[in-house]
């Protein structure tokens, strides 16, 4: 599931909907790349081809028209996947003025950043149980520890960031953190004097407790992220049960803050998900995470553009919910999706929603042939807001997905 999964880079909710006596206004602003494509539908009306200014859609609601659709493709071509070299996304959202007038899209991939190289010695000998040290990214930089002073050189983002330098261990958990604040880059690293990693740089067991985990439910497990006021994410646990490891008290600043994913699924109904994410905490500290009552779905009646049924009771008299229906195919080398992300005020009450079909309007994507395998994710979340998370909300969603044949 991508936004009601807590993800980031969705749109952000600005003010509340204008007057009833004049049309209101909504912008939406798309950062990264420009689609490729655009479409609009005030109220009932048909779909019609739009376009940006400065990257900017702008639309103007009728007096008495509440509801309105944007649909866009982003230029996703670039495949990371193996044996996948095209990529084409469509992604629509049904919103109302409602939910705002004002909101940003992070649109595909945002362009390349300029790297320069960033060097660093760094001694891990005086942390127990180190496996791996990474500086920066834990993925792509981590090197195996070799007992000795490491001398590293790096591609980094080029600019002054935060940089962390990590210790992990062969769990995977971080068991060492040292934040390099303000660093140059291309250059040297802390002055160009080594990173020593020593007792106080020592990340510290916290707690995580989880209720409402139905039976047929697997043991839920917790991705824990600290995230500086300077831009640095430090992936400090992937799948933690029972605790996490904060980074060690010498290390938090004003503006920091952690990022926490809870999850589980049904052991009966695998495609059955549950999710709670907090986005925004201070302080680290024990957590604790309650699950929402679980949704069965069995998935849409296969269809080239399907119509998806959210009747889920579990966050009635809840505010800020939206449903999302995926759809995504295969054709030799390229991969298709559609994504369809509705708020409540957009639904007002409904359950049913339906794919539109774009295909007559330039850029956007035809269905696939009958016969195509067709894989669908459906969600509900609760406290998203037409695709955007509220830093300072816990957000709850439940999911399922499956697979069918086009007919």
């Amino acid at each position: 599931m991508t936004c009601l999964a807590g993800c980031e880079g969705g749109a952000n909710g600005g003010s509340g909907g204008g007057g009833r006596d004049s049309p209101t206004t909504v912008t939406y602003t798309f950062t990264g790349s420009t689609p490729t494509a655009v479409a609009t539908q005030i109220g009932t009306g048909a779909y019609t081809q739009a376009s940006l200014q400065s990257n900017t859609l702008t639309l103007s609601i009728p007096s008495g028209t509440t509801d309105y659709s944007v649909a866009y493709v982003c230029p996703e071509n670039n495949g990371a996947a193996v044996n996948i070299s095209n990529i084409n996304g469509e992604q629509v959202i049904l919103a109302s003025i409602e939910d705002g007038t004002s909101f940003s899209l992070i649109c595909g991939d945002p362009s390349v950043a300029d790297v320069g190289t960033a060097t660093v010695q760094v001694n891990a000998a005086a942390i127990p149980g180190v496996t791996f040290v990474s500086v920066g990214e834990v993925g792509p930089n981590l090197q195996p520890w070799s007992g000795s002073t490491l001398s590293l050189s790096l591609e980094l983002v080029s600019g002054i960031h935060d940089v962390a330098v990590i210790a992990v261990g062969a769990n995977s958990n971080v068991l060492a953190v040292r934040i390099l604040r303000n660093q140059t880059i291309p250059g040297a690293l802390n002055g160009g004097n080594p990173v020593v990693l020593g007792a106080s740089d020592m990340t510290v067991p916290q707690t995580i407790t989880y209720s409402n985990v139905p039976s047929g439910f697997a043991a839920p497990s917790t991705g824990a992220d600290y995230l500086t006021a300077g831009g640095v994410r430090v992936d400090l646990n992937f799948n933690a049960t029972s605790q996490y490891f904060a980074v060690p008290s010498g290390e938090v600043q004003s503006g920091d803050s952690y990022a926490f994913a809870a999850a589980t699924n049904s052991t009966t109904t695998p495609s059955e998900t549950m999710y709670v994410g907090k986005p925004q905490v201070s302080g680290g500290g024990p957590q604790a995470f309650t699950f929402p009552t679980p949704w069965t779905y069995a998935g849409p009646t296969a269809a080239a553009l399907p119509t998806f049924n959210f009747d889920y009771a579990g966050f009635s008299g809840t505010t800020d919910v939206t449903r999302e229906g995926i759809i995504e195919w295969s054709s030799g080398t390229s991969v298709s999706s559609i994504n369809m992300l509705a708020s409540a005020n957009y639904q007002n009450g409904a359950t049913a929603i339906s794919i539109p079909d774009l295909s007559g309007i330039t850029g956007f994507i035809a269905p696939a042939p009958t016969g195509t395998t067709i894989h669908w994710q459906a969600g509900i979340g609760q406290g998203v807001s037409v695709g955007s998370v509220d830093s300072s909300s816990t957000v709850t969603s439940v999911g399922n997905s499956g697979a069918y044949t086009e007919p």
